[in-house]
């Protein structure tokens, strides 16, 4: 599983941003440092909320960032990261965003399987609670990582 090998260095805590466009940038910084994804991918995800709409927002102030895999990803990752302070992404009553996923996905069904790895975190708001105020990168995957 996916999920299973989230560490540390995958998640970000209280990432400073400006606007949604920031985060998305600033939260795929680890993806692309990691090889993951060509710089274009960061800005595919973009374009595609602003033809689309804030879809990405998958529950309340939960956003899941990702593009088609041929817009420049790489290799199947996924990072995390808190933002400290939440972002609007003009979701209504899913805003703000506290925390954005961000996806690399070689095939098609990685997201969709992803989402149903997430499931039990996105239903659970005591354990979404819990990650959007983890103190440090190791208190997030511990938190994850908990049954």
């Amino acid at each position: 599983m996916l999920l299973d090998r989230i560490t540390a260095s995958d998640v970000l805590i209280q990432l400073k941003t400006d606007n949604w466009e920031d985060a998305i940038r600033k939260s795929s910084q680890t993806l692309l440092e990691k090889g993951s994804i060509e710089s274009r991918y960061i800005d595919a995800m973009i374009k595609v909320v602003h033809e689309n709409g804030p879809y990405i927002v998958i529950s309340k102030h939960i956003a899941l960032a990702h593009a088609r895999t041929e817009c420049g990803a790489l290799h199947t990752d996924i990072t995390f990261a808190t933002l400290d302070p939440a972002i609007n992404f003009n979701a209504g009553a899913l805003d703000p965003v506290k925390l954005i996923i961000t996806l690399s996905a070689t095939d098609a069904d990685t997201h969709l399987d992803l989402l149903g790895e997430l499931s039990d975190i996105l239903m659970d708001e005591e354990k979404s609670e819990a990650l959007f105020n983890a103190g440090s990168a190791e208190e997030f995957v511990q938190i994850l990582h908990s049954n």
